[in-house]
Parts: C-alpha cells; structure tokens; sequence
C-alpha cells in the first residue's frame, strides 16, 4: 500500500465548479475588457484624466477580487464571496460616474449594468449562505434559476410592452425589478444601440458587449433586422460587417 496515496487530500475550489466558471468568473472578465476597450477609445483630457484613472484601478481591483473567487473552497464561499460582489457594486458606482461625466456612453453604460447586474444576480441566487454548495455535482447551466420569474407578455401587444424603459433605483441590485427590466428589454434593440455607437461592427465585436447571448443568436437577430432594412452589411462571411441605417 501506498503511503503517499493514503494521506493526499483532494481539495475542492471554486475553480473546478463548471457554472461558476463560465457564468461569473468569464462573464466578469468580459465585462472588465469591454470596459477598458471603452477607455481606450476615450480621448483623454485635464478635466476627465482623474475619473479614468479612478475607473481603471476600479477596473483592475475587479479582476483580482475575481481571480481570488476561484481559489476559494466550499466552507470560504459564504464569507468571502461578498467581498467580490462589493467589488462589482463599486465598479458599478464608478461607472455611473463615468457615465455623468461623459467619459462613457449611456446606451454603453446601460449595457454594462446589464451584464454587471446579471453577475450579481446569478451569485445571489446560486451562492448565498442559505445556499449549499457541492462542488462534486454534475455542472448545471442557469437551468435552476430560481422559480420566481415574472414572464415576458405573450400576447399580441408583447412587441409595444418590451419597448417601455423600466426604471430602476441607483444601486438596486439583484432584485426582481431588474428580473422585469430584462425581460422588457428587447435584444433587437440592444444590437442596434451597438451597431450605433460602433458602426462597421462584426459580429465579435457585438459578442464582446452582449455576453449573454451567443454568436449565433446575434446573427439571427441581424438577419432579421437586415431583412427589416434597419441594417446594413458589408463583406462576406467571417469578413461581414454591420451598421445601424439611420
């Protein structure tokens, strides 16, 4: 018998939990590189120089409250997995900020509360205290969301509801209210503010900004929107790209 094999433990991190991985730690990486290839298409100034460098070492602290996420294990999760989400709600801050100060976009920033929110709310409802975590489990992808959903409407005046703007408080987060907002917002209108604020877009660059969807559903909704004549293409294929007709 093998001395060694009989004392090695085998530690379980957050790393090694499939879901968690893709839906926060990825999801939160992309986040934070659209909000630095945001920054660096920013023209920078005397007056705007401080809030960018704010924005930036919000940024970066971020990134490593994340990367630390995936180190910690099972009994550490309830304690420690606040720490990451304070991060995300001072990001958040800065970002409003930023936006106030008109060093981003709105319709930019309304996507980046969008994914930002959609991390928040996927740790909330997957990893709180009350929440046992196994890290030996078959992954499950956002299936077991909670039952709690508020449905989008069904009927033939679906398309005029979606078109409402919902407002949320600042700093509410993680809340069935923005459950609502999400379902009140219409994909089609998301890509089209992209295409407005990135003309000659290709569809990775849209991918890059809307992180919830994938490629393939992002070049359905351009087919349709090109067939509505609300979008231009240029190219071919993987050359192909997309702007918003004014």
């Amino acid at each position: 018998m093998n001395p060694e094999k009989d004392t090695r433990v085998e530690i379980k991190r957050l790393a090694s939990e499939k879901d968690y991985f893709v839906n926060v730690f990825k999801r939160t990486e992309k986040i934070l590189s659209v909000i630095f290839y945001i920054l660096s298409h920013t023209t920078q100034s005397d007056k705007n120089q401080g809030q960018i460098e704010v924005l930036k070492d919000r940024t970066l602290k971020t990134h490593e409250a994340s990367l630390a996420t995936l180190r910690l294990e099972a009994h550490q999760v309830p304690t420690q997995l606040p720490l990451f989400q304070y991060c995300l709600v001072d990001l958040e801050s800065t970002v409003r900020l930023a936006e106030a100060a008109d060093i981003i976009p709105s319709n930019l920033t309304q996507l980046l509360y969008e994914q930002l929110d959609g991390v928040q709310r996927y740790v909330q409802n997957h990893y709180q205290a009350d929440t046992q975590i196994d890290f030996n489990s078959q992954p499950s992808l956002p299936s077991s969301t909670p039952t709690k959903v508020v449905k989008a409407p069904t009927t033939a005046a679906a398309s005029a509801t979606r078109k409402k703007t919902v407002r949320i408080p600042s700093g509410d987060i993680s809340t069935d209210a923005y459950m609502v907002y999400s379902q009140l917002t219409d994909r089609a209108a998301r890509i089209r503010t992209v295409l407005e604020a990135k003309p000659q877009a290709t569809i990775k660059d849209i991918a890059e900004i809307i992180t919830d969807v994938s490629e393939k559903t992002i070049q359905r909704e351009l087919n349709s929107l090109i067939e509505k004549g609300q979008v231009i293409r240029e190219g071919e294929r993987r050359w192909s790209r997309y702007s918003y007709k004014k």
